[in-house]
């Protein structure tokens, strides 16, 4: 199968490093391969890189459009409602609402934005505002570093799972909907409403709590928090995570109505990818994320100096390239020039030998012309003939005693028959067994003439272009 871009999604989920590439060519997508390495950040670092450089050399993955994400527990949300006159400097204004947050000065954000309103006329602007601490990102980079892979986004792993689901799932941007996380000791919960992502909250599970009264608690807390409006409801409770069928059936009896992610994305996996589908889900949605020319859900909290930089590299292929396809232009620019010279003087000799045949050939063709010329006087003569003298003496054969014609008309080919029947059923078979006619049809309906007590009728029919 061809593939036409790979989106490779990294996620520090517990202890370990999560890795799925997702490959996309013109159906939803692929997933291809899957990678969990365990106990990342306390084994040697040169034995994590190790495993990761076989994973990526074993399966001939490129590290050219990774994508990291951030765990839930790193990333602060919240929803702020601004005047629309902002909206040109909004990143700006953002960037002061931003530096509230920051317990001291020396402490920095990386922050996005997602709108949670699309009406363009509104006086206020809805946003949710996404933020991590420049400290934990600049972590997560050097340890990526460590093992060779330079990110091209830093996406809230939450979002990338949103994407995931918004792009795989049919109508979920049209829906309400609650999509769980639910991994090892830990669930969190997604809002998702109407394509926007507009809420979302980490809980971790205690000893001895029982799974399903924590679903309940936190999805009471959800709804709680994103306030459904009269008569509005949830449509669809997900589920994905390691443990997301344990957690389903627990809550069976209390949400009867619940589903697993797997069962309604429309990517398709690998026989050895399936069954890690779950586990995998957010660093999928990652993936997704870096692959999709349009993702549903749009963040990025890499620092902009780094984007910047990496933007500038990214140019150094495209002028290699530009260079070799001008070297090409050049080459194709004089290869004219050279062939002339060398073949110059083997087509005088060829035009030489031609020569006799082409006399030939010439006489052949003048005895052509005058025969078309001839071809052309029969055919002029014979369309020249009116046929419209046939077709009528025709017409007077065929036709009842009891039927005349009120109109007759031919354009180019097409003859339209009006007239009055006493029997205009029996018309259409009897035009149809004459050898001038053919597709003979009935034009609007045939009614009752009051005057004349027939049947007026319209038929159209075609010339038969035979002579």
């Amino acid at each position: 199968m061809i593939y036409l871009r790979t989106g490779i999604g990294i996620e520090p989920r517990g202890n370990d490093l999560v890795i799925a590439s997702l490959e996309g060519n013109f159906s939803a997508g692929t997933f291809t391969h899957f990678a969990r390495i365990t106990d990342y950040a306390t084994r040697p670092s040169d034995e994590v890189r190790r495993e990761i450089h076989r994973f990526f050399r074993e399966k001939g993955l490129g590290r050219d459009n990774v994508v990291f994400g951030i765990p839930r527990r790193e990333v602060l949300l919240r929803q702020i409602d601004l005047p629309a006159e902002v909206k040109d400097d909004l990143r700006q204004v953002l960037a002061y609402q931003v530096q509230s947050y920051a317990p001291t000065d020396e402490e920095s954000y990386c922050f996005d934005y997602l709108p949670l309103d699309d009406d363009a006329g509104a006086r206020r602007i809805a946003l949710l505002l996404v933020m991590v601490r420049r400290s934990v990102v600049d972590g997560y980079l050097r340890l990526l570093a460590g093992f060779d892979i330079h990110p091209v986004a830093v996406v809230p792993a939450s979002i990338g799972l949103a994407n995931l689901f918004l792009a795989g799932s049919r109508g979920a941007e049209h829906q309400t909907c609650l999509l769980a996380d639910c991994g090892s000791g830990r669930l969190e919960i997604l809002a998702l409403r109407g394509g926007k992502f507009v809420y979302s909250r980490e809980a971790t599970r205690e000893n001895g709590l029982d799974w399903g009264d924590l679903f309940v608690g936190e999805v009471s807390e959800a709804l709680s928090e994103i306030r459904l409006g009269p008569g509005q409801t949830v449509d669809r409770i997900v589920l994905t995570g390691e443990s997301a069928a344990v957690v389903g059936e627990e809550i069976r009896a209390r949400i009867p109505n619940r589903e697993l992610l797997e069962e309604s994305l429309r990517i398709s996996a690998r026989l050895e990818t399936r069954a890690r589908l779950r586990e995998a889900a957010a660093a999928l949605g990652l993936a997704q994320t870096g692959s999709a020319r349009n993702p549903a859900l749009r963040v990025n909290l890499l620092p902009a100096e780094i984007r910047r930089r990496r933007l500038r590299w990214a140019h150094i292929p495209a002028a290699i390239l530009g260079g070799v396809i001008l070297l090409l232009l050049v080459a194709l620019a004089l290869r004219p020039i050279v062939q002339n010279r060398i073949l110059s003087s083997t087509l005088d000799r060829e035009i030489e030998a031609l020569e006799g045949p082409v006399g030939r050939v010439k006489a052949l063709e003048r005895e052509a012309a005058l025969l078309e010329q001839k071809a052309e006087s029969m055919e002029e003569l014979l369309s020249s003939r009116d046929r419209n003298l046939e077709v009528l003496q025709q017409l007077t054969l065929i036709l009842p005693s009891d039927t005349f014609l009120t109109s007759y008309s031919n354009r180019d080919g097409t003859i339209q028959l009006v007239g009055l029947s006493g029997s205009s059923s029996e018309l259409i078979p009897l035009l149809e067994r004459s050898p001038l006619l053919r597709d003979v049809t009935q034009k609007g309906t045939i009614y009752r003439d009051t005057q004349t007590g027939r049947d007026r009728f319209t038929f159209e029919a075609k010339l038969e272009n035979k002579p």
